[in-house]
């Protein structure tokens, strides 16, 4: 099936699945995206092999196939050959192989090539084995007749050793040799726990010879469970070797098995060689990693000394305010790393393999559905930072909620109210609402707390005023210069409405300043006499007079007055 057919059946069961999961019980939002995202990733990955698998078919039809006999390659096949590909020609020719060595009158010396029009074919005395094509002989550049005759000449070759392998002392010897490799390995399995348990100890006791000043007990546990670590994995991989080479040696001995011991061989060694070769081809990319790393990180320390001095206002950058040196370099922290790793993602191992590049786009697809709230309440973070509408340590309003800003991050801000309570808002919600800042004028000039009062007209404003300033002045956090004012805010029906004015730098105690002016008010205007009460008036008309107009009424009129029975 060709990349593009598998791309279509892949897709076209993406909508059964999505009228499936639609008869389902309905989930929220996030979990729908989450499964159709999924739906998404398994499409592209089951086309992705679908195309990695036909190259893999493409590239091993280009490489030649061997035919092996006890465990040594000794045909070569490059290619298909008529209607059989090359995958099924080795299958064939391995098959025939195999049944003219498992015969029991087998002689090495039957094996003969015949020429013909096609090429030079193989046979067993009359059994043909393999046809060595014309074709196949000319992409080596040899003739097909030289190489059939090769191929003859290993198979006797090989043939020999297989005699010699499958005599009985042979045999035995190695029965005799496996059962004692077995009894060494199974002893040294049985003592690897208190061989590694003794090393690591005696290591431990070494290192802390060598650094006496570490005897904190977390540092000791951390040293002991470290070397302890280290220990059991290095006696874990020499296990893992001596079994493998073990397994090795054991397959190899024996005829039969010796084609499992090359393939054993070839899958660990060849991972390895092919690790180091990767290895030695990225050198480059590491020294550019190397190279990224420590610019990044001269940069980071060049700037880490810059807004230093900013801060402690050793450097002056025109209108910068050096409160903002802390969090702006926080923001171009960010930004350095994250324009490194950009520069250094290219040259990470795998960064061109589909896996990497499926993962990247899943996890970005993750980010971006989940992220639209977070990057809001970034933004809002940095526009607050440079708003400076509030720094730790203020007292503020923010919405319903007072207190002092005990924290502030890119994401939240967190304050603790005048009940001691801690309360975290979301810099989203922080800059939509209404921001009071107690502290902002507190530092140099002061912050007015105010209050007011209701006094009736009979009370001599001139006495009023002098008691609330008189009160004012008595609280001990009210600022003596500017000296504290009342206003006279309104003239209302029954009563006068007065507000004392009074500074204070405080702003952290205000709570308690209130408290006590609120007190101090109480105690002169009782001293004074002065009613603290907003006075309402109700008045009396005598309704016994008609209401005749006073034309129309007789000229000897009088209203009468109340009469009171008993």
């Amino acid at each position: 099936m060709s990349p593009s057919q598998v791309l279509k059946s892949r897709c076209l069961s993406l909508p059964k699945f999505l009228a499936v999961k639609a008869m389902l019980p309905q989930r929220t939002t996030f979990f729908k995206v989450i499964a159709l995202a999924l739906s998404l990733l398994i499409c592209l990955s089951a086309t992705t092999g679908a195309v990695l698998a036909s190259d893999e078919d493409r590239k091993s039809e280009e490489q030649p196939g061997f035919i092996y006999v006890d465990g040594v390659r000794v045909i070569g096949v490059f290619g298909s050959n008529g209607p059989l590909s090359k995958v099924e020609r080795l299958k064939l020719i391995q098959s025939r192989v195999d049944t003219v060595f498992s015969k029991g009158d087998f002689d090495a010396e039957k094996f003969r090539a015949v020429e013909d029009e096609f090429g030079t074919r193989i046979f067993y005395g009359e059994d043909s084995i393999m046809l060595v094509s014309n074709e196949e002989a000319q992409s080596i550049k040899i003739s097909s007749k030289a190489l059939a005759l090769d191929y003859i000449k290993r198979l006797k070759e090989v043939s020999a050793d297989y005699q010699r392998d499958t005599k009985p002392g042979r045999l035995a010897l190695g029965v005799l040799g496996a059962l004692g490799g077995l009894l060494l390995l199974v002893f040294f399995i049985s003592n690897l726990g208190t061989l590694s348990g003794k090393f690591s100890h005696s290591v431990t006791e070494r290192v802390k010879t060598l650094r006496p000043g570490y005897r904190g007990p977390v540092v000791r546990d951390l040293l002991e469970l470290s070397v302890s670590f280290l220990a059991r994995s290095v006696f874990f991989f020499v296990f893992l070797g001596c079994l493998h080479f073990y397994v090795f040696w054991v397959l190899n001995y024996f005829p039969w098995t010796k084609i499992y011991g090359l393939q054993l061989l070839d899958k660990t060694i060849a991972p390895l060689n092919n690790g180091l070769h990767a290895l030695s081809e990225y050198i480059p990319s590491l020294f550019v990693l190397m190279v990224i790393c420590y610019l990044t990180y001269a940069t980071l320390a060049l700037l880490r000394f810059l807004f230093t001095e900013i801060g402690k206002a050793n450097l002056i950058v025109g209108d910068f305010d050096s409160e903002l040196a802390e969090p702006t370099y926080k923001i171009v922290k960010a930004l350095t790393i994250f324009m490194a790793v950009v520069v250094a993602a290219p040259y990470l191992p795998g960064w061109e393999s589909p896996a990497f590049k499926q993962v990247g786009l899943f996890i970005g697809l993750l980010v971006s559905l989940g992220s639209t709230g977070a990057i809001g309440h970034l933004v809002a973070g940095v526009v607050l930072t440079y708003t400076r509408a509030f720094k730790i340590g203020d007292r503020v309003r923010i919405g319903e909620y007072t207190g002092d800003i005990t924290e502030r991050t890119l994401f939240t801000t967190r304050l603790k109210t005048i009940k001691n309570e801690i309360v975290t808002i979301h810099n989203g919600q922080v800059i939509t609402a209404d921001i009071v800042n107690f502290s902002a004028q507190a530092r140099d000039q002061g912050v007015i707390l105010h209050t007011s009062v209701t006094i009736g007209y009979d009370a001599p404003w001139r006495q009023v005023h002098s008691l609330l300033l008189e009160a004012a002045k008595d609280c001990s956090g009210i600022l003596s210069e500017p000296e504290p004012f009342v206003l006279q805010r309104a003239l209302n029906d029954f009563y006068v409405e007065y507000e004392i004015n009074a500074y204070t730098k405080a702003a952290h105690q205000m709570v308690g300043i209130y408290s006590e002016l609120h007190s101090k008010i109480q105690d002169r205007f009782n001293e004074a006499g002065v009613e603290i009460m907003s006075p309402h008036y109700a008045s009396l008309r005598d309704g016994n007079e008609t209401t005749i107009p006073a034309a129309n009424r007789k000229a000897d009129y009088s209203a009468p007055g109340f009469r009171i029975n008993r």
